[in-house]
């Protein structure tokens, strides 16, 4: 590959340097070069610290490492700031424990996943909700839950105390009186929830970043090991970095020989996430070289008008941006009455640019603001009839939707029965129709209406069904649900919670004649319930939940209530990473990746401009920069939806090489008539496709 002359410059700049423009300039590019020019010289791996914003990031580093035959890298560390402060925590933690105000230093950290630190959060607020804390609030318990590590998180990540980031919360609100309450428990929740970690010597993210950032980046011990450690420093997407990851690399920068920092004019896409785009400007000046990426690679002119005319817009009060190119991005409209017209209506167009145009599947994304349950079964039903191969980012979903997952958890609670959790009769009709092969939903109804005590949470004996039911459902379905039945009983005793549900599907499950052929999705299922509980058993001691009862009522709790979301089981056909990629917005935007043609879907929609509703944790209000007790008034809110809109309109035309094709719908899901910004904008230089 040919690099320019400010990308040369950027692979041999010495000292500290700033690499600024806007995406699909080169930027990483050039600090991929610049490693690999490190390792080609010598450099061990040991010494270079790769710091990248998301997980997935990783792999553009690693991909062109191994494709450039860079020779051994094995002890490179390429990492994110979340990453390395756990690690570094858990290497010095006999140096910060104490001074962190944990009770037990003597106790080795037990680091907490997100859906541990959930189900943990989860058992605090529980006796709260029965007191009547957020009464009336209208949330269900997995958002308050939710929002409240949301607080913790982004009160760290913005290096403020939760004392600070709950008074952020109250003096910010100029709302109804009666929601300062609401405030007040969900920090008496966060404190109650620190208390415990610090007792237990948990760390989930809050206090993991809570402690790096405050215990140890400042400490002179640190310092010596980081100087004496890593000799190169290169930063990717410093804008998507918070202020505690931002202060960790001001803190640095002038330890290492070398550091290179790249930044995203534009970028700062996880605001949501405490991203602080404007903190990352302070490197401009702590940098002794600047270098400018102004050509561009990917985004066209056409391409680049089309974002000004959104932002003309959005943002009426700036100068006005050039527009006269903006129509020639648009490749093509596509409308519909309703959600399914458009969908049925995109494919046609997408096999259109597959074969008459020759566009490889995987150069073509299709972005929307949200992908709920239904839209995400219409896609695939859609893409699926088409023939178009496609691969679908989902970062988390709620696991209690599958109807598999809720049949296996039917039959763990009924063979745990002192649990106390025990399932409603459609559940255990919904889980024989699920287990058993041919037994349709209204004979499994019949079957469990005459054989399941909900009271009781009895599965009786099939010797109690009458000849009628045996005659209607048919004795070979009968058969399986007698040998469910005994194995519930006799099997089950005394199995730690991810041995039952191994045990469960590969001794019964997947056996004939519950199923007859191999069942890919049943074994996606049990390998994801076997993992979660796994990691949850072997979380339980730190925790506190000594009894197999008191684990397999949080595991049970943890998935109904929609608290357990992280890696959810691939079912179905497996994606085609070669595929046309269906993403949200953000998700696609932080993949960082590049296609020639993108899909606006549901372009008509507010989701494009929508902020979640987070009456616990407003992230804008906790950012490090933000006036801590100014107002969030309907002005600011206004303000920062176009804001955000405009900055991802500019992130993804940047991630466009050819053009968009708008795809819209008349009516939303609920059957409102829709008339986004996004849409308004686009206006001008849109025909009426609906």
């Amino acid at each position: 590959m040919t690099l320019t002359e400010i990308q040369r410059e950027a692979v041999t700049a010495g000292k500290t340097s700033f690499l600024l423009g806007p995406a699909g300039t080169g930027k990483t590019t050039a600090l991929q070069h610049r490693l690999l020019r490190l390792l080609q010289q010598g450099e061990p791996a040991y010494t270079l610290l790769v710091l990248v914003a998301e997980e997935e990031d990783r792999e553009g580093f690693l991909n062109f490492l191994h494709a450039e035959d860079a020779g051994p890298y094995a002890d490179l560390t390429l990492t994110t700031y979340t990453y390395l402060a756990r690690e570094m925590v858990s290497l010095f933690w006999p140096l910060v424990a104490r001074p962190a105000g944990f009770e037990r230093p003597y106790q080795p950290p037990s680091f907490l996943s997100y859906d541990l630190a959930q189900l943990l959060m989860w058992e605090i607020v529980t006796p709260m909700l029965h007191a009547g804390a957020f009464a009336d609030l209208r949330l269900r318990p997995q958002q308050i839950v939710s929002q409240l590590l949301d607080t913790l998180n982004r009160a760290a990540l913005n290096r403020l105390t939760l004392a600070e980031a709950a008074q952020r919360q109250r003096q910010s609100w100029a709302g109804e009186q009666e929601h300062v309450r609401y405030l007040q428990e969900a920090e008496r929740a966060a404190e109650s929830f620190r208390e415990h970690c610090l007792r237990r010597s948990l760390l989930d993210l809050s206090l993991t970043v809570r402690v790096f950032d405050t215990e140890l980046v400042e400490h002179a011990e640190f310092h010596r090991y980081f100087r004496e450690r890593f000799r190169h420093l290169l930063v990717d997407n410093v804008e998507e970095q918070t202020p505690a990851g931002q202060h960790f690399v001001e803190a640095l920068m002038d330890t290492t020989e070398t550091t290179a920092i790249a930044y995203d004019a534009g970028g700062g896409y996880k605001r949501f996430l405490s991203a602080d785009p404007a903190g990352a400007n302070r490197f401009y000046d702590l940098s002794e070289r600047l270098l400018p990426f102004e050509e561009r690679f990917t985004s066209t002119v056409p391409l680049i008008h089309l974002s000004n005319l959104v932002e003309n817009y959005l943002m009426p009060g700036q100068e006005k941006l050039p527009t006269a190119n903006a129509g020639d991005a648009i490749l093509g409209v596509v409308g519909g009455r309703y959600r399914r017209d458009m969908v049925q209506r995109l494919m046609p167009a997408l096999a259109h640019l597959l074969t008459a145009e020759a566009v490889d599947p995987n150069e073509i994304a299709i972005v929307a603001p949200y992908l709920d349950g239904a839209l995400r079964y219409m896609l695939a039903q859609e893409m699926k009839e088409a023939g178009i191969p496609y691969t679908l980012l989902r970062r988390r979903s709620s696991p209690r939707d599958e109807p598999r997952i809720r049949a296996w958890l039917t039959w763990l609670a009924l063979a745990h029965p002192e649990w106390e959790a025990l399932p409603a009769l459609y559940d255990v009709a919904e889980a024989l129709a699920l287990s058993i092969d041919g037994l349709d939903p209204a004979r499994a109804q019949l079957l469990a209406t005459a054989l399941y005590e909900p009271d009781s949470g009895q599965l009786l004996p099939v010797e109690a069904l009458t000849e009628q039911i045996v005659a209607r459902t048919g004795a070979d379905r009968v058969e399986p649900v007698a040998s469910l039945r005994d194995w519930l009983l006799e099997s089950s005793a005394g199995l730690p919670l991810d041995v039952f549900l191994h045990r469960l599907f590969n001794d019964l499950l997947a056996r004939p004649p519950f199923q007859p052929e191999p069942d890919v999705a049943g074994a996606a299922v049990s390998e994801w319930l076997v993992s979660t509980a796994g990691r949850l058993r072997e979380a339980a001691p730190a925790i506190g939940w000594n009894s197999e009862k008191e684990l397999g009522r949080a595991f049970l709790d943890g998935i109904n209530q929609g608290l357990v979301t992280a890696n959810p089981p691939e079912l179905g056909e497996p994606p085609d990473p070669d595929g046309v990629l269906i993403s949200t917005m953000y998700g696609y935007l932080l993949t960082g990746r590049d296609v020639r043609i993108q899909v606006w879907l549901e372009a008509s929609g507010t989701g494009w401009w929508d902020i979640p509703r987070q009456p616990l944790s407003n992230a804008f209000v906790l950012a490090r920069s933000r006036p801590p007790d100014r107002p969030w008034t309907m002005e600011e809110d206004y303000r920062t939806r176009n804001q955000l809109l405009s900055r991802l309109v500019r992130g993804l035309t940047a991630r466009c090489r050819e053009g968009v094709i708008i795809a819209a719908s008349e009516l939303d899901r609920r059957g409102q008539r829709q008339d986004g910004p996004l849409w308004r904008a686009l206006q001008p230089i849109l025909p009426d496709a609906r």
